[in-house]
């Protein structure tokens, strides 16, 4: 039930603001005065809105967004360019887009200014000058393959293959957007939806120009949310950091508690089996803490220490939600990962092996806004007390300040 909580709300996630701003971008081109308005200034926001996407992504280092946004821009302008050469480069270029956005997408994110970053971008020109030199092609078998399923009046230009082109390059993307979880791909996968609506505007160039902007602004928001994801949430557990935690802490309001967690016995599990096991208890309390119920907002503090905010509840209101995480943790035999388990499941289900399932739990320390603690940074530091005094008790329990 909880995978498929985290599921549906990844899914929520995926439609913003992708999906709104291509929604957005539709609902103004059907009303007419602010089309009309728009029109002088469609070359200057597809052209600014891709070349901003490409110059963020070259400041923040993603070399997918920018080798994509270059792509895109080059096929926009291109089109106008390749119109008097013929259907065959045309075609091309259509053909080609769409797997840029894959290849770029699949292939590890190794910077811009790198051998890796450089060579990706070596791709670029290289394919438009294929495309140039397919202009001078005319007829014969290539011209036939690429033009194969064409269908005139149909609801799309594109042949076949322009269709099966976007067609795999969306499901990759959809596809590594559900493996990875980050915003590129989710960006970039909203992105190729608006390059395929902009590419069927026949004959209307504006509207060509307004989705492939709408497209470039995409990856401007899906750079940002990425630059916001690495700077404020955990890399390993997937929590919010402890600059969110920073910066949610001034906008509580008079009343609310918090609380501090903290692994039992974290070092001597590190040293009796590894830090890549300690790594899986972190990930496994992480994911408990995720689902905290009660209005709680979790948060990872620093090593193996948690903090778990309750905006607009007493630490009594709160303890029911704590006390019902700490019975969880405990209750969740913790079974060790073999260090030869292959990554992949084997085709014969090798001899069982036994097991061993060790229980971990997790010391609670409580505090809420109060006059003695009145201010975020006191509450913090009473409930840190608290959760020493919870190690002493015994572990495995909460207490209050």
């Amino acid at each position: 039930m909880a995978r498929d909580m985290t599921t549906v709300r990844w899914l929520t996630g995926l439609v913003s603001p992708g999906g709104w701003l291509l929604l957005a971008t539709w609902g103004l081109l059907q009303v007419e005065p602010v089309r009309v308005a728009a029109v002088p200034y469609a070359r200057f926001f597809c052209f600014g809105a891709l070349g901003a996407a490409a110059l963020l992504s070259w400041y923040y280092n993603r070399g997918q967004v920018l080798l994509v946004a270059v792509a895109a821009g080059l096929a926009v302008w291109g089109l106008e360019q390749l119109a008097a050469a013929g259907e065959v480069p045309k075609v091309a270029a259509v053909v080609l887009l769409p797997l840029n956005f894959a290849l770029f997408a699949w292939l590890e994110e190794r910077g811009v200014v790198t051998p890796s970053g450089i060579l990706k971008f070596g791709l670029i020109p290289a394919q438009v000058l294929v495309v140039v030199m397919l202009g001078e092609l005319k007829g014969g078998r290539l011209e036939a393959f690429l033009r194969w399923g064409e269908q005139p009046g149909g609801w799309t230009w594109m042949p076949l293959l322009g269709q099966f082109s976007f067609a795999g390059a969306a499901l990759v993307l959809l596809t590594l957007s559900f493996l990875r979880r980050t915003k590129v791909e989710e960006g970039l996968l909203w992105a190729l939806g608006a390059v395929f609506v902009a590419l069927n505007q026949t004959g209307n160039s504006e509207a060509l120009l307004f989705y492939s902007g709408t497209a470039g602004l995409i990856l401007l928001f899906a750079v940002l949310e990425h630059s916001y994801e690495v700077a404020y949430r955990d890399e390993l557990t997937g929590l919010p950091g402890r600059r969110a935690l920073n910066e949610l802490l001034p906008q509580l309001g008079g009343r609310y508690a918090i609380a501090m967690g903290d692994v039992d016995h974290f070092k001597n599990f590190n040293d009796t089996y590894g830090h890549d096991a300690g790594d899986q208890v972190l990930r496994m309390v992480a994911g408990k803490l995720s689902r905290v119920a009660g209005g709680g907002r979790a948060f990872r503090y620093g090593g193996e220490e948690f903090t778990v905010v309750f905006p607009g509840r007493s630490a009594e209101q709160a303890q029911p939600f704590v006390e019902s995480l700490r019975a969880a943790i405990a209750s969740s035999a913790f079974v060790l990962r073999a260090p030869d388990r292959p990554e992949e499941k084997p085709e014969q289900t090798p001899e069982p092996k036994s097991k061993k399932a060790v229980t971990i739990t997790i010391s609670l320390g409580m505090a809420e806004r109060s006059k003695r603690h009145s201010t975020p940074e006191l509450v913090l530091d009473a409930a840190d007390d608290a959760l020493y005094r919870a190690k002493e008790a015994g572990r495995n329990c909460v207490m209050r300040a």
